[in-house]
């Protein structure tokens, strides 16, 4: 049976750690398939939380932090014996290992399966579903660029989205709560959507900031002054889109419909930047817009946003 086709969960009502009648048991057995940092900061942070793990199972031997048991080869030893085993590795290799995993034979009914895919749903892991295990998805709204010491402790805080059969998501909610993470039901028709969200606020955020990083060294900055110069700014912006909302927080030529400002920016950039540049500029009129911006000064800005930036665009963006 695909786990698209057994019980899919709702908010748990208790943890891994909390039995039936609300007595505390050991908590769950972890194996991690997948040595990358994902893997080896999450085994840290399971660690340190006193969840047991068993190991991290990688594809060869490699330098590890201390406290983690690394193994490497074609199947991780403890692969009957752990109680949860998660799978922290690529999105496109994630078939092929469900496949493979389940075709092993030591698979033990009652195991919980989870990936850590933003993007993908439990029901990637049916072949292993099909073997009477529970299946779903863990995955740490976080990013994970640092060494894995330094990324284990950004769990804590951070948001899990959970969501797949109903003990997958009971284990994996009580896992995140021993991590000091905070857990959060997605369903499987909204994952996508979820990920492409995370991306605009982590992904791109990079690129923005590695953008305005290189127009500052273009303006005259070193680039370790012009980095230094705007952690600050990003920080206090990120800051009060966190206490106040977008609206409240945006502020700029855009926001104050200062068209001339706009026609200045675009004359000096190059055309990728420009295009860049136009794309946000536009989506950051819809806000400026909620926020009380004058249509004229709207339409002010869109003219100065170049021929394309008339009435076809204002629909298009309206839309």
């Amino acid at each position: 049976m695909s786990a698209s086709g057994r019980n899919r969960a709702a908010a748990p009502d208790r943890g891994a750690g909390e039995g039936r009648r609300g007595r505390r048991r050991a908590g769950p057995s972890v194996g991690i398939v997948g040595s990358g940092r994902a893997g080896l900061a999450l085994a840290l942070a399971l660690l340190k939380a006193r969840v047991p793990v068993l190991g991290v199972h990688g594809r060869r031997d490699k330098p590890v932090p201390s406290g983690v048991a690394l193994t490497f080869g074609p199947l991780p030893p403890w692969l009957g014996e752990a109680d949860v085993v998660i799978l922290a590795v690529a999105d496109d290799a994630l078939a092929a290992l469900a496949e493979r995993l389940a075709a092993t034979g030591v698979l033990r009914i009652g195991q919980v399966w989870l990936h850590l895919s933003g993007a993908l749903t439990a029901e990637v892991l049916s072949p292993l579903a099909e073997r009477g295990v529970a299946c779903g998805s863990m995955h740490p709204l976080m990013s994970v660029a640092e060494e894995p010491e330094l990324a284990a402790k950004r769990f804590r805080g951070a948001t899990f989205a959970l969501e797949g059969e109903f003990e997958a998501v009971r284990v994996a909610d009580g896992l995140v709560r021993a991590l000091g993470g905070c857990p959060a039901m997605i369903p499987p028709e909204g994952k996508v959507l979820y990920h492409a969200g995370a991306v605009f606020a982590s992904n791109y955020l990079v690129t923005a900031l590695a953008v305005a990083e290189r127009l500052m060294e273009r303006a005259g900055m070193g680039r370790e002054a012009a980095r230094a110069a705007l952690q600050p700014l990003a920080l206090a912006t990120v800051a009060g889109v966190a206490a106040a909302g977008p609206q409240a927080a945006l502020t700029g030529p855009v926001a104050r419909g200062d068209a001339a400002t706009v026609r200045r920016h675009r004359a000096c950039l190059g055309p990728e930047e420009r295009r860049l540049y136009d794309a946000l500029a536009r989506a950051t009129l819809a806000i400026a817009r909620e926020k009380g911006l004058p249509s004229s000064a709207e339409a002010a800005v869109l003219a100065a946003l170049g021929e394309a930036g008339g009435p076809a665009d204002r629909r298009t963006m309206r839309q």
